[in-house]
């Protein structure tokens, strides 16, 4: 900060405190003109960045100015500096820079409000400061072609109110979060679409979803263009919903009572869910005496094949192959006759066009959506939780949403030597 000149600096608990003040000798009254006069001085102590490691505070001496002449409105006022704001905790800098560390670090509010002293409040007003105007630039928009939704938990219910979810949206492309709504419903995520204009939602093409039936019927309504997809992880989740709900009641109806570490199904359930091609020969072994011993008319085993021609389903050469494949699947179902299983069909058989449109679409995936969930999870859990949807936004799309210019730290050594001096 040029404008300051330090006079003392003294180092109390650890820290540098350092007295500064103007270099400022000539001020003119700006009302009339008229060299003002001292009038004083008055301190004011706010946070800076550290210097050497160490936190820094700035005591500034301010200068008061008197207008001398007699028929002024004015009479007296402080100086100011556009580095320090009025009655600010925090130098410029300062809020930049703990903004920097929520935003690009993804450190917590409070954990950096500790880093520089100040309150909660203080440091969240920073953040506000400086991540709101990029997340409320329309230009932050522009560009995106393909999008994935999904649903996120928000709050974890209690005995007051249920669990409170949100719609979050991705750019597939760019891999960057767009918005975070609340509410996971098909006006949500219409009201939101039809506020981005048709043109914006002309120029989307590709759309991944989970089999949610107002998601699909907002994307129909706003986007035209776009090609729904079903990926390939929610299919197989809701195959793996339907091997659980079945091995529950086939271990009620045999045994009587829930899971216990001695049940034969219980001790089975992760193996179950796991893919043929990953288990090894004596694991499948052990899986089918468990199943021999707690399933007696093979319903467990119907579902488990259930999962396993669905999951053939995504591997297929191409659209037409995954219909064939996917007719299997339907007759598998049929003729198992099992309750669960009919009602996955029913699902799938809802979202027919769904699925397979994932070969149409170059094999569209809905990891990026995911992967923003891992991410924003971890947010959430970092902060130990959110109540207010507006500050649960902006941490995200700061986080997730926004790519800040900062300078990367680049690895001056490609592989790690053998012996290090």
């Amino acid at each position: 900060m040029p404008e300051f000149v330090v006079g003392v600096q003294e180092l109390i608990d650890g820290e540098w405190w350092l007295y500064v003040e103007t270099r400022v000798d000539v001020v003119g009254c700006a009302a009339c003109g008229t060299r003002a006069v001292g009038h004083g001085r008055s301190r004011t102590a706010v946070r800076d960045l550290p210097v050497a490691g160490r936190p820094t505070v700035l005591v500034w001496c301010k200068r008061r100015w008197r207008c001398p002449d007699p028929d002024c409105e004015v009479r007296t006022w402080l100086e100011t500096i556009d580095a320090v704001a009025p009655r600010a905790s925090l130098t410029k800098r300062a809020r930049a820079r703990l903004a920097e560390m929520v935003n690009v670090e993804g450190v917590s509010i409070a954990a950096a409000a500790a880093e520089f002293g100040v309150g909660w409040h203080t440091a969240n007003a920073a953040v506000v400061e400086y991540t709101d105007p990029p997340v409320d630039d329309p230009r932050r928009l522009d560009g995106v072609s393909a999008i994935g939704v999904d649903e996120k938990r928000f709050v974890n219910a209690t005995p007051q109110h249920r669990t409170v979810f949100t719609t979050q949206i991705v750019d597939l492309d760019r891999h960057r979060l767009l918005d975070v709504l609340e509410g996971r419903s098909r006006d949500v995520l219409g009201a939101w679409l039809e506020e981005r204009g048709p043109k914006w939602c002309a120029r989307i093409t590709l759309a991944t979803l989970d089999p949610a039936a107002g998601y699909r019927a907002a994307l129909n309504e706003h986007l035209v263009n776009a090609t729904q997809v079903v990926d390939h992880f929610h299919a197989v989740k809701l195959a793996n919903a339907a091997i659980d709900d079945v091995r529950r009641r086939v271990r009620q109806d045999t045994l009587g009572h829930r899971g216990r570490k001695h049940d034969p199904l219980y001790r089975a359930r992760r193996v179950l869910l796991t893919g043929f091609e990953r288990l090894r020969g004596e694991r499948v072994e052990w899986m089918m005496a468990m199943l021999a011993a707690g399933d007696p008319n093979g319903e467990v085993a119907a579902a488990i094949l259930a999962k396993e021609l669905l999951r053939e389903v995504y591997p297929a050469v191409d659209e037409q192959h995954a219909r064939r494949r996917l007719i299997v699947f339907f007759q598998h179902c049929a003729d198992a006759d099992v309750a669960e299983l009919n009602r996955l069909a029913r699902t799938i058989d809802r979202w027919r066009d769904e699925v397979p449109a994932y070969h149409r679409t170059g094999r569209a995936p809905n990891g990026r959506v995911e992967n923003t969930h891992m991410l924003a999870e971890k947010i959430r859990r970092n902060a130990h939780g959110f109540t207010n949807h507006t500050n649960y936004r902006r941490r995200l799309i700061g986080r997730l949403g926004i790519e800040w210019a900062t300078v990367p730290t680049r690895r001056i050594r490609g592989r790690q030597p053998r012996f290090a001096a």
